[in-house]
Parts: structure tokens; C-alpha cells; sequence
């Protein structure tokens, strides 16, 4: 029976911690993921790019 226990237990932080994660993620998604900074920042790189190249 204690093995059980301490099995369920086991369950239940794994359980927990996946949980956390997904809410960490669409935190994440909610509030300008990746995705938007990446587009901002090769934006700007073309644009120093296009720059240089036109001296």
C-alpha cells in the first residue's frame, strides 16, 4: 500500500509540473512570443543590410 502512495504522489508532481509548463507557454504566446521579436529583428538586420550596400 505504501508503494502505491508514493506512487500517486509521483503522478501528481509529474502531473503538476506538465501543467505548469503549458501555462508558462501560452503565457509566453499571450505575451509577444518569440515569433514577433524574431520578425522585428530580421526586419532590422535587412535594413542595415540594404544600408551598407547602397554606400
Amino acid at each position: 500500500m505504501g508503494n502505491l502512495v508514493k506512487a500517486l504522489k509521483i503522478a501528481a508532481n509529474v502531473a503538476e509540473i506538465i501543467v505548469a509548463g503549458s501555462v508558462l507557454i501560452e503565457l509566453a504566446e499571450k505575451y509577444g512570443g518569440r515569433l514577433g521579436k524574431k520578425k522585428s529583428a530580421t526586419g532590422k538586420v535587412e535594413a542595415v543590410d540594404a544600408a551598407v550596400t547602397a554606400n
